[in-house]
């Protein structure tokens, strides 16, 4: 745990898994600084023994993803945005209602026999 000072802003320092992690608090408060890091590290463990369940993300349907990817790649590739906005359209057809935590092999079998 060390954290030092640059200019106005405190920085953080440790190591987790063999590895340095660096990283600017964006604060002038130490306090904020230390409970930055705490969360940084926490993040890090959580990550790292795959403890990353998050409740929220997994009961939104199929339907609400597809349409923040879709308004995400209208920016990315303007250009091909009519065949994805196309193909999307098909999958939410077949895929629309189910939430993220039904998708498993069944889920994909199905949508691969379900009639084109």
């Amino acid at each position: 745990m060390s954290l030092f000072r640059r200019g106005d802003v405190w920085w953080y320092e440790f190591w987790f898994a063999g590895r340095r992690i660096r990283e600017s608090s964006k604060s002038p408060s130490k306090t904020v600084a230390k409970g930055a890091e705490q969360k940084r590290k926490r993040e890090q463990e959580a990550g790292f023994n795959n403890f990353t369940y998050l409740r929220h993300e997994r009961i939104r349907t199929f339907s609400d993803i597809a349409d923040e990817y879709f308004d995400a790649y209208k920016l990315r590739l303007p250009q091909s945005a009519r065949f994805a906005e196309y193909a999307i359209d098909h999958l939410k057809q077949l895929l629309g209602s189910k939430m993220l935590v039904d998708f498993n092999e069944a889920a994909v079998i199905q949508y691969q026999n379900a009639p084109q």
